[in-house]
């Protein structure tokens, strides 16, 4: 490898742990009970629930949620599910899109990625992305907002 390309790497390796962040989280989710419409073919389901979020410094948000979710055509699809969430708390609001996929073999459990929109609050003006797997609209994911 040449000096330059050595150089450059090193270069970005230093700079990505110093772009600012608005804040990295994990987050809990209990998901209510879930209204479906549509086939087993063709789906959409709404649900609410709450999240508790922990951030990186070791605080704390209760949220509650709204998603809606469709299901995608068999033969036209990256993803088995596409969800728009909205949630928020006394911290402010943001809404995700996921897009999910059935685990094979895992009893009813999803994977999925996604992006984050900040609306008001600590999240105003902000994004980033997020993942989140389970089961019924409970399970755990990971959030990194950037300014």
């Amino acid at each position: 490898m040449s000096n330059f390309l050595r150089i450059g790497a090193l270069a970005i390796c230093l700079a990505v742990p110093g772009i600012a962040h608005a804040g990295t989280a994990t987050y809990t989710t209990t998901g209510g009970p879930e209204k479906t419409v549509g086939t087993a073919e063709y789906q959409g389901s709404y649900q609410e629930g709450t999240s508790v979020v922990t951030y990186s410094d070791g605080s704390k948000v209760n949220e509650k949620w709204t998603c809606i979710g469709v299901s995608q055509p068999p033969n036209a699809k990256l993803f088995d599910f596409h969800f728009a969430c909205d949630a928020s708390s006394d911290a402010g609001s943001y809404s995700m899109i996921f897009g999910c996929n059935n685990i094979p073999d895992g009893n009813g459990m999803q994977g999925c990625v996604g992006g984050l929109n900040g609306k008001t609050g600590r999240y105003a003006g902000k994004n980033g992305a997020t993942t989140w797997s389970g089961t019924g609209g409970s399970g755990t994911g990971t959030m990194q907002w950037s300014d």
